[in-house]
């Protein structure tokens, strides 16, 4: 068991080699790439990463304050499902009330695998995990943000 200095100094290293991974992607010719609370473009809509004890997990998640707008979004989002799954590759978790650890209510669309932040041993494959889904949800919604962006300002 690991002291709360520990714990927070083990988190703080995963996210800062997470960090510098995704730094080093192919084809980025240079430029840096920042997921770690990156900005879609859509006020209220972010790629997220998310790593406790329990589980690695990425998500494109609808967390803007107005329950209508959140609820509109995501609709538009499950109206196109069959073409943001294609373009992701796989199935996702569709959630329009998931509950964060803070008790916050957002919608999320995500893929999880289990892993523990504080096995040091297997961040490799945490960490592939996470670059590699990141990589093609970012694919997907790209697919997709203009239908999203569209009217949604009306709201």
């Amino acid at each position: 068991m690991y002291s709360k200095d520990e714990a927070k100094a083990i988190r703080l290293e995963f996210w800062n080699k997470l960090n510098n991974r995704t730094r080093r992607l192919p084809g980025q010719k240079g430029r840096k790439k920042f997921w770690i609370y990156d900005s879609t473009g859509i006020k209220g809509l972010d790629l997220r990463f998310d790593v406790d004890r329990l589980k690695a997990q990425v998500a494109l998640e609808i967390n803007h304050s107005s329950e209508e707008r959140r609820l509109v979004l995501y609709e538009k989002l499950l109206a196109c499902k069959s073409i943001f799954e294609s373009e992701f590759g796989e199935p996702l978790k569709w959630d329009y009330v998931y509950e964060k650890d803070t008790g916050e209510q957002v919608c999320r669309v995500f893929c999880e695998q289990p892993g523990d932040i504080h096995d040091q041993e297997h961040w490799p494959e945490m960490m592939y995990f996470l670059i590699d889904r990141m990589v093609r949800l970012e694919k997907a919604f790209l697919e997709v943000k203009d239908y999203l962006q569209s009217d949604i300002n009306e709201i």
